[in-house]
């Protein structure tokens, strides 16, 4: 039951919504360390997969225009994008704008193995860290 807990948190805080896997995460650390892999494992997948959604629904947005042709992501987000590319989702676990990063890219159509790549590298680095750190 913890990892299907794990997995709904982690994929919704990955969306607009906000809400924090941390605590969770380090607590069922901490709890069962023993299965520090797999919560790493469910916690990755599912807040990667959760930017992915944001991703595709920007995507899907912008090409069936569902949203006006006018809107764009905020101008220094889609700057950065086209100045960095896609190693800049590897960010995507920050606070505030990193929920942004995976819209923006969406939006933009920046390469989907690509982004889907930086987005795990970045989300798996920081629940690796957080579980070894400081649980």
């Amino acid at each position: 039951m913890s990892f299907l807990l794990l997995f709904a948190v982690a994929f919704v805080a990955a969306t607009l919504w906000p809400l924090g896997t941390e605590l969770l995460f380090i607590g069922l650390v901490r709890e069962s360390g023993h299965l520090f892999i797999a919560y790493w494992f469910v916690a990755t997948a599912g807040n990667v997969l959760g930017a992915w959604l944001m991703l595709i629904l920007a995507r899907w947005a912008r090409q069936a225009g569902v949203v006006s042709s006018r809107w764009q992501p905020a101008h220094t987000t889609e700057r950065h994008l086209q100045r960095w590319g896609t190693p800049l989702l590897a960010m995507a676990w920050l606070p505030v704008v990193g929920d942004l990063l995976p819209v923006a890219a969406g939006w933009l159509r920046m390469p989907l193995a690509a982004s889907a790549f930086w987005l795990a590298l970045g989300k798996g680095a920081r629940f690796f860290l957080l579980g070894f750190w400081l649980a």
